[in-house]
């Protein structure tokens, strides 16, 4: 062999060397798969420590005691919780398999959670972003609302009401004739939740020994509240400090209950055995908006107007100590402000953004929205933020959906509910 060939020989030996110790060193360098279970562990108690530092973060949990117990005694800081989920999100993120997997679906879901752990920190700490950025950020929202003929909705509800002059007025005296007695709203609340449930039952397979408790409590910044306590079992407390019409009770009572938020995490709690993520319900976040936004559209699934009318006019309207023949009306012109609740999406928006302060936004509201309480909405706003987006712009974002998955022509309302309960439950659904 003469020196050129072996010289040759030699780089071809130590070329081939410095692969396999190049290989060999990017296979060590290659961070490990990642178990989905153990990341939707590790999900659930990042959620959990949250929840320690600010209750309104936690929606929901019923997994194990001794994690809670655990996050309670750690009393993780919040830029280490923070640390923590941004590092697991990148980690998802990186080991995408194939799309449509489940594995894959699993995978994303984790991921826009774990995000909107991170960007829900970052508020907690201070941060401000402008409503279109923290909706984005929060619920994977485009905070883009349906545009609103205000003067024509205006036009028609005040072709409803009886007398003349400024509509804000005539509006308020109109609705006042349809509040509730404090000392019949539990008679009126319990007959309507027991509407609403038997509308679903008639579409909707629950477990055996579903429940949900009632409490009348003052002073939150919510109407009502729904806690999933677990086992088939919720809370509702309903705030008594927000006077309620009889229309706005039932769905109120649809949206905490039945088909709302009781019966998606009644219907969740079958999966959760198989999807330990599903154990916890961050607030801020992608399956919060879901949820949400799919209670907020239950009265309407629950009841057509016609079926509402009669439901008010014989079981609740009696109970609440009202003329029967009220309810046509009152019915007709509720779902005519109904459509005035994009204003509050903008005047969010406005408010959030430095736009508005709080006496003009109060008076917009109070003006264009016919809001009676327009200071209680700001309040909820300075505490939940953009977490008002779910109600307005999310409504209408499900409701499309609902609407347009909905085909069955044949048997529309059957269609309807399956489409529902198909849209609420499954973590791989995004509201675009």
């Amino acid at each position: 062999m003469n020196a050129g060939r072996s010289r040759l020989v030699r780089r071809c030996v130590l070329a081939g060397l410095t692969a396999i110790v190049v290989a060999s060193c990017a296979r060590r360098a290659a961070p490990p798969a990642l178990d989905l279970s153990a990341a939707a562990e590790s999900y659930v108690r990042i959620v959990l420590a949250l929840g320690e530092r600010d209750e309104d973060s936690l929606d929901s949990y019923r997994g194990p005691r001794a994690w809670r117990r655990e996050a309670r005694e750690q009393h993780a800081a919040l830029v280490d919780i923070q640390r923590d989920a941004r590092a697991l999100a990148d980690r998802l993120s990186s080991q995408r398999q194939g799309a449509g997997t489940e594995d894959d679906v699993r995978r994303a879901f984790l991921r826009r959670q774990l995000e909107a752990v991170v960007a829900r920190i970052d508020i907690l700490r201070g941060a401000r972003p402008r409503f279109a950025e923290e909706t984005a950020r929060l619920f994977g929202l485009n905070a883009v609302g349906d545009p609103i003929a205000i003067p024509q909705v205006h036009a028609a509800i005040a072709r409803e009401l009886p007398g003349s002059g400024p509509l804000g007025p005539r509006y308020a005296a109109f609705d006042r004739r349809f509040l509730i007695p404090a000392d019949r709203l539990e008679r009126v609340m319990m007959k309507a939740i027991e509407g609403c449930r038997g509308r679903t039952l008639a579409h909707v397979r629950l477990p055996d020994g579903d429940r949900v408790d009632v409490r009348f409590v003052g002073d939150m910044p919510w109407s009502a509240l729904t806690r999933y306590e677990g086992a088939f079992h919720s809370t509702v407390r309903i705030n008594t400090s927000l006077p309620l019409t009889v229309d706005r009770a039932l769905d109120l009572a649809c949206h905490e209950t039945y088909p709302g938020h009781h019966t998606i995490d009644t219907l969740l709690e079958t999966q959760a055995s198989e999807r330990v993520e599903l154990q916890v319900k961050a607030t801020f976040s992608p399956q919060s908006l879901l949820q949400e936004s799919a209670s907020s559209v239950a009265g309407m699934l629950a009841f057509s107007d016609e079926e509402r009318v009669a439901f008010e006019a014989e079981a609740l309207f009696p109970l609440a100590g009202l003329d029967p023949a009220g309810a046509a009306p009152h019915v007709r012109v509720s779902r005519l402000v109904d459509r005035l609740h994009g204003v509050e999406a903008d005047v969010a928006r406005r408010y959030l953004d430095g736009q508005l302060d709080f006496a003009r936004a109060s008076a917009v509201l109070e003006r264009d929205a016919l809001m009676p309480s327009a200071d209680a909405t700001l309040k909820y706003l300075n505490q939940f933020r953009s977490y008002a987006a779910t109600y307005t712009i999310g409504r209408d974002l499900f409701w499309r959906r609902l609407s347009a998955a909905a085909t069955n022509q044949d048997n529309l309302m059957t269609s309807r509910w399956h489409t529902f309960v198909g849209l609420a439950t499954n973590s791989s659904q995004v509201l675009q």
